[in-house]
């Protein structure tokens, strides 16, 4: 299994995936420098006691886009990771060999994973960094929230390899990114709902959250980072950027589930698929 990760990771970066998403990250974070520090400088002199708010907002938002950005290298990294082997005939090379198909997709999650914490952590503390240059608003790392940061993207890359071991690679691609979609929307939805008093739009974002967790993961981040003794930017002020709730330590655990599950699934559908 170290063998496939250490492959894995080398793929990735043959492949350039990892080089095209540093270059996106750089240019995001380059553009969200600029407007953090000149719109808050702009703003600021206008805004008086509220600055510490519009500092939290330009955080959420931060952390909001810059998980579009994880989720796109999650998706592309590994969208073809068996269904690619296997239209190619790289696989050929490998199942006959003494290595359990178990051991292929766990090595790929880890090889993966390794990746996209890095990168994960990398960003995180970049925007962390701008906010804190630009604005003077000192925000703790907090490990936890770090933690759940990485996790993102590894939940829609267990998601992305089941995908991989039944579907072509472009289906796959089109169903994971449907499938974030369908979180995200429906988190805002669940934002709205909470700032309309409408438990039928709250109830939609909860059902969204079940099918995929990601965006309760990031309202978990946001409420973690904002919340200030009794008091919460992200509860009340950061619209469907915030939180109007935060998700409980039983979404985090399901959340766990989550991932193990389609993990789990990944391992059981490629056992049993015929190449």
């Amino acid at each position: 299994m170290p063998a496939v990760a250490l492959l894995t990771v080398k793929e990735v970066i043959r492949r350039r995936i990892l080089l095209v998403t540093l270059v996106l990250a750089v240019v995001f974070l380059a553009l969200y420098a600029t407007g953090v520090h000149y719109g808050y400088r702009d703003m600021a002199a206008h805004a008086g006691p509220l600055q510490g708010l519009m500092a939290a907002q330009f955080l959420a938002l931060g952390l909001y886009f810059g998980s579009f950005i994880i989720a796109f290298l999650a998706v592309m990294a590994a969208v073809g990771a068996i269904s690619g082997d296997i239209e190619n005939g790289a696989i050929f090379a490998i199942v006959p060999r003494p290595v359990r198909r178990s051991e292929i997709i766990l090595g790929k999650f880890l090889g993966y994973g390794l990746v996209l914490s890095a990168f994960a952590i990398l960003f995180y503390i970049a925007v962390l960094v701008i906010i804190r240059v630009n604005t003077g608003m000192s925000v703790p790392v907090r490990p936890g929230a770090l933690g759940l940061f990485c996790l993102q993207p590894l939940v829609l890359l267990a998601v992305t390899l089941l995908g991989t071991t039944f579907l072509s690679t472009l289906a796959n691609g089109v169903a994971a990114f449907m499938l974030y979609s369908v979180g995200f929307v429906g988190g805002m939805l669940e934002q709205i709902g909470h700032l309309a008093g409408s438990q039928v739009l709250v109830k939609i974002g909860i059902f969204s959250s079940l099918v995929m967790p990601v965006d309760a993961i990031y309202r978990k981040i946001v409420y973690s980072l904002l919340s200030a003794s009794g008091a919460s930017y992200s509860a009340y002020m950061l619209g469907p950027f915030g939180a109007g709730s935060e998700p409980s330590v039983w979404m985090l655990v399901y959340t766990g589930l989550y991932m193990l599950f389609f993990l789990a699934m990944a391992v059981r559908v490629f056992s049993r698929r015929d190449i």
